[in-house]
């Protein structure tokens, strides 16, 4: 049982197998091009679409429709007041916790650092405090914040300490925000 040698291909069908597999590579490429074709035509669509659909919305605020709109509803009044180290935005009849107060649940405390307080267009800056303003808050209760864990260690001394606290936390509710009525400050707040 002798091993046959293959047989050497001629030139011919070398030539052959060469342009089947040409011809196979060209069918491939072109589907691939077909496929990217479609792809770009889609993209150029819906581009074109986007493009239309801004355009209509452009026109349609751009042009007053036949019913003049509502005035909007003016801005409730909030301020940016300065409690506990914190500078805090508040509204009438909003919750916000602060840092640990002495106090009782219930009472009603007063933030004489308010920065800023607006009213709708009316906006008026403290240069640092606006004069005179307060926000009369509530008390609502006391709590704790969530756990925070912080580990120690000493290297090479075998020494590992977890350790973990929770801040204690004041929840209170904005009462009021009041501003000195009358007061006309001049130019530059002179």
């Amino acid at each position: 049982m002798a091993k046959e040698k293959p047989k050497a291909q001629s030139k011919e069908s070398r030539a052959e197998s060469k342009a089947e597999s040409r011809a196979k590579a060209k069918a491939k490429s072109d589907a691939k091009a077909e496929a990217k074709a479609d792809k770009a035509a889609a993209k150029a669509k819906s581009k074109v679409e986007a493009e239309a659909k801004a355009k209509s919305k452009a026109k349609s605020k751009a042009e007053p429709k036949g019913e003049p709109k509502a005035e909007r509803k003016a801005e409730p009044r909030f301020a940016v007041i300065q409690a506990q180290g914190l500078q805090l935005r508040v509204a009438p009849q909003e919750e916000h916790i602060l840092p640990h107060l002495d106090h009782e649940p219930g009472a009603e405390l007063k933030f004489e650092r308010v920065l800023l307080i607006s009213e709708g267009a009316n906006v008026h800056v403290g240069t640092p405090l606006v004069e005179g303003a307060l926000v009369t808050v509530q008390v609502v209760g006391h709590e704790k914040g969530d756990k925070v864990r912080v580990g120690t260690y000493k290297r090479r001394k075998k020494y590992r300490r977890k350790i973990g606290y929770r801040d204690s936390l004041t929840r209170v509710k904005i009462l009021d925000i009041s501003m000195p009525e009358g007061e006309k400050r001049g130019k530059h707040g002179a």
